[in-house]
Formats: C-alpha cells, structure tokens, sequence
C-alpha cells in the first residue's frame, strides 16, 4: 500500500512501543497514571485493531476493482475485435461492389 498509510501505520506503533515502555517504567508504581497509561495503551490497540480491520477492506475493495476492470477491458477488447472484423467486411464489400 502507498501514500499516508504507511505513515499511520509506523505513527500507531511508535505510539504502542512508546506506551509499552511507560507501563514498564511504572509497573513499580501504584498511583494513578499507570491505570491512565495502561488504558491509553488499551485503547491504542483497539484503535490498531481497527485500523488492520479498515485495511484488510480497503485491499479486498482495490482486488475487486482491478478484477472488475480487467474483465470490463477484455470485454471491451473483444467488442474492439468485432468492430474492426466488421469493417473491414464493409470495406471489402463495397470496393466489390465498386
């Protein structure tokens, strides 16, 4: 994938990795602000969860469009075919009849 996504994708792990090493620096501690770090990291992983969920979509869709457009381009190919055998019989046709 291209553009922001990788972007999103390294910003959300610098986050985790960046939540991972607060909880650990205060896994002694018992006050209040480990119960806010641990649940802001929770949360980031939800957010992540949702992201590779919104991902894994956003690749499906982009599949079924380029097999959409490869079949809508073989079809107009073979009308193309068709179209150019025709006129050339029309062209045959009239320099017979010439």
């Amino acid at each position: 994938m291209q553009g922001i996504e990788p972007k999103f994708h390294s910003n959300l792990t610098e986050r985790m990795e960046h939540y991972r090493w607060l909880v650990k620096q205060i896994a002694g501690d018992a006050d209040g602000q480990s119960g806010d770090i641990i649940s802001r990291a929770s949360e980031l992983g939800g957010l992540y969860e949702d992201y590779l969920i919104t991902k894994r979509k956003l690749e499906q869709t982009i599949k079924n469009y380029r097999k959409y457009n490869n079949d809508l381009r073989k079809l107009l190919n073979i009308k193309m075919r068709e179209l150019k055998k025709t006129e050339e019989l029309r062209k045959r046709e009239k320099r017979m009849h010439k």
